[in-house]
């Protein structure tokens, strides 16, 4: 059990290594370096083998060109998604302005407060969504 409980943070320590000599790769050559980390990794037969067609088939077929049109796709849909969420949050702030409203008309303090809160709440989730952008 010693034994293993060395070995542990070696590994971890070989796996950061590799995964972080990928990093200052770029296309092909990158991609092809997370594949073989990624099985340099595993244990399973069935995604030893999946990985390994991965790999062949990157090697074998891969274009810088096609990577950097991969990246620019997933950029395109990370930043569709995120407009998405704030379209969300801002829908939910309109309904709560609204309800606040209602709320201020009818004297009911309380939940003109819990609307406020509710306001501030997806301004503030807006501001962490553009500042992950």
């Amino acid at each position: 059990m010693k034994k293993i409980l060395t070995i542990l943070p070696l590994l971890m320590v070989s796996q950061i290594a590799n995964a972080q000599s990928c990093v200052a790769l770029s296309g092909c050559a990158k991609k092809v370096c997370e594949l073989q980390t990624k099985l340099d990794n595993l244990k399973e037969p069935h995604a030893i083998a999946r990985v390994q067609a991965a790999l062949a088939d990157t090697k074998a077929n891969c274009s810088d060109s096609d990577v950097v049109s991969e990246t620019k796709q997933k950029d395109m849909k990370h930043q569709m998604k995120m407009d998405d969420k704030i379209q969300d949050a801002q829908e939910d702030i309109a309904k709560a302005k609204v309800k606040k409203a209602k709320a201020q008309a009818e004297g009911k303090m309380d939940k003109v407060q819990k609307y406020q809160h509710k306001i501030e709440e997806k301004e503030l989730k807006i501001k962490h969504i553009k500042a992950d952008m």
